[in-house]
């Protein structure tokens, strides 16, 4: 399945194979990817999509205000992941 903004996807290759990160912005065949720990929405990752694996759709709060705003801060990318994985966001 194709990946598109405020999608979760998991990592496949790289130094952060196997983390789980936020899609904050895509362009063609590349994604730009964020987790607010390491990878900060200020410095996203950026990736093709061949490398990475879409695990499924973020929150509805977190989707509409990427739409809207056309950015995420840290606290919320993590909120995100944290609603995905059924984790409390422990800062």
């Amino acid at each position: 399945m194709e990946s598109h903004a405020a999608d979760i996807v998991l990592s496949l290759s790289g130094r952060d194979k196997g983390l789980l990160l936020l899609v904050v912005k895509e362009e063609g065949e590349f994604l730009f990817l964020a987790n607010g720990r390491a990878r900060r929405a200020e410095n996203p990752k950026k990736k093709r999509r061949r490398h990475v694996s879409h695990q499924g759709t973020s929150d509805e709060r977190t989707k509409q205000k990427l739409l809207e705003t056309g950015r995420l801060t840290n606290s919320d990318i993590r909120k995100a992941l944290a609603l995905w994985t059924g984790d409390d966001d422990s800062n």
